[in-house]
């Protein structure tokens, strides 16, 4: 973990041999830290998020968020070589939390002759969070997106039967197929299936020759019908408990996604590597939910049809559904996307101020068709007659709270951070 600032920890362990069967968790030795950085703090469970300079305001305003909720684990903030957090951005984020550390991942695998550079420079983008999980030296991790908006502290996954009998949460993405991916064609069958069947599992010290879990075996990736399973938006593991996943996952990031793309962007990584390495793990038992989108006018036009942002419920079976987060870069950022892509965006994109509903905690499906009169196209956010149900009452308080974070910050009115602003609401 090699980062040009002195909240971090050092780089000097000697290199190992490239050998995927060792590979695991990179255990460090402490570094003088800083007098402003919380010593005591645990390392044994922490949030990690991976930033670049343009989304430094909307990390920041995620880790007061996190401290508001009542999280004050470590926080890792990874990014690849050291242009991507400038100077000012390494110490804004270090003088705003005494619990966060910077990690310049690349380098430091760079360094330790890990990687080689033009393999460390294609890390640059989303496959930096699988890079991430797989170098922290943190048991039980939390990697979250910095554009995540928390009902509650998303520690509490652990907490849950699922996570506590497998070490690992996913959640799933909206049921959209095509012959892309692990469900391109590849030998007369699917990339997923190819993958399974001619996996050298000996050479990662497992039992030689597939084994296809239930679970697997009965999702809608494994039988031909969807190309997206995983939103990785939140990725809850126990390094401890990972058996050879973690070994397996480098190889998928750093070796097979160059000789044949199997999901785009990380999100089908980590389910992938579990499912090679024979270890068990846990899907959220609910599809994806997402919120209105106000600017596309979802209540007025298709009232059972939302195209907003992705949302996920608390992976339980309790009979009160809980919204645990909306992944939703459109309702905090009045660009969301891009100001290069202004006047071509679709509406449902678009920045979303005053979101109301959300789609109900139901299982995962594929897109039905509305019951309104409505006959225009949907774009591929949509869920199609998923129905609408009224936000939690405490969502908007907590939203404006999480704006007033990030525009804070953008507008370098730091005093925004001073306070959890508890704000009443009328519901």
């Amino acid at each position: 973990m090699c980062c040009p600032i002195s909240r971090t920890r050092s780089c000097s362990e000697e290199n190992h041999p490239r050998q995927w069967a060792a590979a695991g968790i990179h255990h460090r030795k402490p570094n003088t830290l800083v007098t402003e950085f919380d010593a005591s703090v645990s390392r044994d469970k922490a949030v990690v998020m991976c930033m670049h300079n343009g989304v430094v305001p909307m990390g920041l305003s995620l880790v007061k968020e996190l401290r508001c909720l009542g999280n004050q684990e470590l926080i890792q903030v990874y990014h690849c070589f050291p242009d991507e957090l400038s100077d000012d951005s390494r110490a804004l984020l270090l003088k705003a939390d005494a619990r966060l550390e910077i990690v310049d991942v690349c380098t430091d695998l760079v360094d330790r002759g890990l990687l080689k550079r033009e393999v460390a420079e294609q890390f640059r983008s989303w496959w930096i969070k699988p890079l991430a999980l797989y170098h922290t030296d943190i048991k039980e991790v939390l990697l979250m997106d910095v554009d995540d908006v928390f009902l509650n502290d998303p520690a509490v996954l652990r907490s849950t039967e699922g996570y506590k009998r497998t070490g690992t949460t996913f959640f799933y993405d909206r049921v959209l197929s095509s012959r892309e991916w692990f469900n391109q064609e590849v030998n007369n069958s699917t990339y997923l299936k190819t993958l399974l069947n001619e996996f050298e599992y000996v050479s990662f010290g497992l039992s030689a020759g597939v084994e296809i879990p239930d679970n697997l075996r009965r999702s809608y990736a494994y039988k031909e019908e969807a190309s997206h399973e995983q939103d990785s938006s939140l990725v809850a593991v126990d390094k401890s408990r990972a058996g050879q996943a973690m070994a397996v996952m480098f190889w998928l990031i750093t070796v097979q996604r160059f000789k044949r793309e199997f999901s785009y962007g990380d999100k089908e990584t980590f389910w992938i590597a579990y499912a090679l390495a024979k270890q068990e793990y846990f899907f959220s038992p609910w599809g994806p939910s997402v919120i209105e989108s106000s600017r596309n006018q979802d209540m007025k036009n298709h009232p059972d049809s939302l195209c907003g942002s992705l949302a996920h419920f608390m992976p339980v079976e309790d009979e009160k559904p809980e919204l645990l987060y909306v992944n939703g870069k459109a309702i905090l950022d009045p660009f969301p996307e891009g100001l290069h892509n202004r006047g071509r965006a679709s509406a449902n994109v678009l920045y979303n101020p005053t979101p109301a509903y959300v789609t109900p905690r139901q299982n995962r499906r594929p897109n039905g068709g509305t019951d309104t009169s409505y006959d225009g196209e949907f774009p591929m956010e949509c869920l199609i007659g998923f129905g609408a149900t009224p936000l939690p009452t405490n969502f908007a308080p907590q939203l404006l709270r999480r704006r007033m974070f990030y525009l804070g910050i953008r507008m370098d009115v730091l005093s925004a951070l001073d306070s959890c602003y508890a704000f009443e609401t009328t519901g």
